[in-house]
């Protein structure tokens, strides 16, 4: 054999060179393979149990609480279950649903996880008798209930900055029928693949092959969630390469339970409002206004159709596209067994949407999450809150921000043409310290300025009660009975002119009751009360009244030359109303994340005794007053006589116009006045007082109830001398006072009168 064929021999073919340079390619591919599903593994196994999504603060108003005796009206009641979006029917079978009857309402209260843990669903009849409720019966056994509390409306959301509305929910919660839908249009074969289906993408490419477009996909569950959280929407052979490792990964890491719970939570749904929905919990509220659990046959198979392409099938926007598809997902539930030819019947017939408007909120309250904002910023929440989300409880009552928001929209224009004129509303619950409506811009929807909080106006005549109750506390020997002097005043300042404080109408009564000075508000009795109290102690008085703010000790402030916002002064008579305990007005109750667990409970344990319950029941008499037979009488004529306490308040030149009014329940405060600080031509009586009104007449009100605590009795005083007298006496003026035993020959005239000797014989 020659040196040239045997080198020829020996030379290895090309092929042979393709075999190993192909082997040693596909062992470093392998390699590189190997590592990067071990980085995967790493990597995703870590931000799938702890990151998966992000969850935003969810805001809720308050529960309704229906129990016997409350100030509630059957309309109002009605209202409410409307808002919830409960359906009226002729017979109440189902969580949802009411109608009206002959004594009532019958309704169905849907389950909730409320602040204080889960209640279950029940159904009850609701008795009224006039503007209160009778009684509540337990249905259909008719045991009467303390009481029955209603699921919160919700309000909307906070988020940390992602733009992604949810609320997290246990696959516990999610109907087996939509389970089973989702996974029959989706995914067959999901709890028997490893997160990717071979037979599924053969299926779409046959499918694609014969049609000569894409019309099915061939991904799984898992690989759409995979896109979902960690991928971009690019269609590249490596994405989707990509996306198949993640989902191999991913499906060997975790159980199908957690990745099927974890695709109801992120799966899109289309948007509202600029936010992006995900998942089936807050799809339901969206769409249908209801809870997972109460989803219909056809509201599930508009839901799993809506997967497909959320744009596409908006059934707000394509409603007879929307309809196709889930008809033909009923189909499909059809033939599968599961749902019966009578469901789907009724399916099929039903509506998309029924009645819901399509949006989770009809209306955004800007002033009022503006404090809950606020609020939630200066709690300690977990850093880490957006991942399990937050549930935000708060006093919010939308039955009485929509009275507040229709008084102020159709009284405005009737009290005055000047559009410059602007306003703002307070409404709290003193029994609770909690801030149920709020309002800072003449209009109710304006972003910005707000208001409620943020506008520091002088407020006149409001201070006056303080100086009053001051007066009480400190001298068991001043009361509403006593004399104040209502003449000419100079008050000298040094280093300043002297101020001579006028009253309103620039003229003087003389010695005067100091009940008769508070009721009709009477500047110069006032000050010269004030002063003698004391301008410190009226500014500590302010200060323990949740003023936190400059004031000045100037002897105008006996007037009110004190800026304070309305939520200031709603704090303040919120005080007087709770018989002189302070407590600081909150917006929220309660915090807990998605899941229930309670992250904040509201508790009282810094409550403030500004004044004794004697001097608080003195002055909130005296208040009742101004209501009764003073500068308030306008609601007594309107509502009746001693159902409301108050107090109106102007300042110089007519710049600010407030009316502050209180029951039993609440405290209603109402600022007029121009951001500029121009004269607005209108005094508490005439401007805000007027919006109060309005704002009562929508709303029941819950009478004043004045309990005489331990000390104080009614006493007779002389209308001219303001002494005690006999209480039988003709001329007596009956008030309230501390308990005193009078000499026994005192007279009508508030002498001592001199028996005669026959007298002192017998």
């Amino acid at each position: 054999m020659s040196k040239k064929q045997s080198a020829k021999q020996q030379k290895p073919s090309w092929w042979r060179r393709a075999i190993v340079l192909s082997f040693k390619l596909a062992l470093i591919g392998l390699i590189v393979l190997v590592g990067y599903v071990i980085y995967l593994d790493a990597t995703l196994t870590d931000r799938f149990s702890s990151n998966r999504y992000q969850a935003p603060a969810l805001i809720y108003g308050r529960s309704l609480v229906v129990e016997p005796q409350a100030p509630l009206t059957k309309t109002t009641l009605i209202n409410e279950l409307k808002q919830l979006n409960y359906a009226a029917v002729q017979r109440v079978d189902d969580t949802g649903q009411y109608r009206v009857t002959q004594f009532g309402v019958e309704f169905y209260r849907r389950p909730f996880d409320f602040a204080t843990g889960p209640q279950m669903a029940q159904r009850v009849q609701v008795n009224f008798a006039g503007d209160q409720v009778q009684s509540v019966q337990s249905l259909p056994d008719g045991r009467a209930l303390n009481r029955i509390q209603l699921e919160p409306p919700y309000l909307g959301r906070l988020s940390g900055g992602s733009q992604e509305d949810r609320l997290l929910i246990g696959l516990e919660r999610v109907p087996s029928l939509l389970i089973e839908t989702l996974i029959l249009v989706e995914d067959r074969d999901f709890y028997h693949h490893a997160g990717v289906s071979v037979t599924a993408i053969a299926r779409a490419a046959l499918a694609n092959l014969s049609a000569m477009r894409t019309v099915q996909g061939g991904s799984t569950l898992t690989q759409q969630l995979i896109k979902n959280l960690y991928l971009t929407r690019d269609r590249s052979l490596w994405r989707k390469a990509n996306e198949a490792l993640m989902a191999l990964v991913i499906d060997y890491r975790f159980s199908k339970n957690e990745i099927l719970e974890t695709y109801l939570n992120e799966v899109y749904f289309g948007q509202d409002r600029g936010s992006a929905i995900h998942g089936v919990g807050l799809a339901s509220r969206l769409y249908f206004g209801k809870q997972v659990e109460e989803l219909e046959p056809a509201e599930i198979a508009l839901l799993v159709g809506i997967v497909k392409g959320p744009s596409y099938y908006d059934p707000r926007r394509y409603p007879e596209r929307a309809q196709q598809r889930r008809d033909l997902i009923l189909q499909l539930m059809l033939a599968q067994n599961l749902i019966s030819q009578k469901q789907y019947v009724a399916a099929v017939e039903a509506p998309v949407m029924g009645s819901t408007s399509g949006r989770l909120v009809s209306d955004n309250m800007p002033h009022f999450m503006e404090l809950v904002k606020f609020e939630l910023g200066q709690m300690r929440l977990p850093e880490n809150w957006q991942q399990d989300g937050l549930r935000v409880f708060t006093y919010f009552d939308p039955a009485m921000q929509r009275a507040a928001e229709s008084a102020l929209t159709n009284e405005l224009p009737k009290i005055s043409k000047d559009t410059e004129l602007q306003a703002a509303v307070v409404v709290a619950n003193h029994q609770q310290a909690g801030v149920t409506a709020v309002i800072g811009d003449r209009n109710p929807r304006q972003v910005g300025f707000n208001r409620a909080v943020a506008a520091m106006r002088p407020v006149g005549s409001l201070i006056k009660p303080l100086i009053y109750a001051e007066a009480f506390e400190a001298n068991n020997d001043y009361e509403l009975g006593s004399l104040v002097v209502d003449e000419p005043l100079t008050v000298e300042q040094p280093g300043q002119a002297a101020w001579q404080p006028q009253n309103f109408d620039k003229k003087y009564n003389g010695p005067m009751l100091a009940y008769d000075a508070l009721a009709q508000s009477r500047n110069v009795p006032a000050v010269r009360l004030g002063l003698h109290v004391g301008i410190d102690r009226l500014a500590a008085v302010l200060q323990q009244s949740g003023v936190d703010t400059p004031i000045p000790e100037v002897p105008a402030v006996t007037l009110g030359a004190v800026a304070l916002s309305p939520v200031n002064i709603t704090e303040i008579y919120s005080m007087l109303a709770q018989q002189g305990t302070y407590r600081p007005l909150r917006s929220i109750r309660a915090v807990t994340n998605h899941q229930g667990l309670t992250l904040y409970q509201r508790e009282f344990k810094s409550d403030v005794g500004v004044f004794s319950k004697g001097a608080a029941y003195l002055v909130n008499f005296g208040l009742r007053g101004v209501i009764n037979e003073g500068t308030g009488s306008r609601l007594a004529d309107r509502f009746g006589v001693n159902k409301l306490a108050g107090k109106s308040g102007t300042t110089n030149d007519y710049r600010d116009s407030w009316f502050v009014a209180y029951d039993n329940q609440h405290v209603f405060t109402v600022w007029l006045g121009r951001d500029d600080n121009q004269p607005v031509q209108l005094t508490g009586s005439s401007g805000a007082l007027r919006v109060v009104e309005q704002v009562l007449q929508r709303t029941p009100i819950a009478p004043l109830q004045l309990i005489e605590p331990v000390g104080i009795e009614a006493a007779g005083f002389h209308p001219n001398k303001g002494v005690r007298i006999p209480v039988d006496c003709r001329n007596s003026r009956l008030l309230p006072a501390r308990e005193k035993k009078l000499p026994e020959n005192l007279g009508c005239s508030g002498d001592i009168e001199e028996k005669s000797w026959w007298q002192r014989l017998f």
